[in-house]
């Protein structure tokens, strides 16, 4: 039993150490995606999910999710259609992202117990795994497994792609609405909002700034 026990030690630990060309591959994979995704005026954030040499899941950012999310989503499909137990599959599952998940990601990522994340460039804004907060390391009970993080590969070239979204309009935000008849106020002046009731709509009024 001992020696047993010894053995899924040693290829946890394997596991744990992917390979430099292991992560070459899969990263690779995921740039791919970043890149399509700037193409296409998305942000450019690229997503995998590998269990046991097979991609499983991917995603890119969306409207309303992550990358991370959006892969996690397919990972869930994928046992459900193959009737696997999604926490053995997801204790044997690596992702990959070309930016540190946020703290909302790394809390889904340890709750469904996956054990390595790879990443390219931090998120010095919202980075759930040492940037902002430690979610992937921190103790905390009833959250899941912590799990193990190997940050900054490609980082400079994922900063670049996402200084280029950011300089550039995005095709995909929202128009901003401009009223065609509303008269520009005197100088000195505001145009206020002002509701009459509950029930009643919005009216414009002027009123001067002093």
């Amino acid at each position: 039993m001992e020696m047993q026990a010894d053995r899924v030690e040693l290829e946890k630990s394997d596991f744990l150490q992917p390979l430099d060309s292991e992560i070459q591959t899969w990263m690779s994979k995921a740039f791919d995606m970043a890149l399509e995704a700037l193409e296409n005026g998305e942000v450019p954030v690229g997503c995998l999910m590998v269990y046991n040499n097979e991609i499983i899941g991917k995603g890119r950012n969306e409207a309303t999710r992550h990358a991370e999310m959006v892969a996690l989503d397919q990972v869930l499909d994928w046992c459900r259609f193959r009737e696997k137990d999604p926490k053995e599959v997801c204790e044997q599952t690596v992702l990959y992202v070309t930016v540190e998940p946020c703290i909302m990601c790394a809390a889904a990522l340890r709750l469904l117990h996956i054990p390595l994340v790879v990443y390219g460039c931090k998120n010095e804004r919202f980075g759930g795994c040492g940037s902002v907060l430690d979610i992937s390391s921190d103790l905390l009970p009833h959250t899941g497994t912590s799990f193990k993080c190997i940050a900054g590969y490609r980082a400079e070239e994922a900063v670049e792609m996402l200084k280029t979204f950011y300089k550039q309009e995005n095709p995909n935000a929202p128009k901003p609405k401009v009223r065609k008849d509303l008269i520009s106020p005197p100088d000195g002046a505001v145009v206020v909002q002002v509701k009459q009731g509950p029930q009643d709509d919005e009216s414009e009024t002027i009123a001067p700034l002093s």
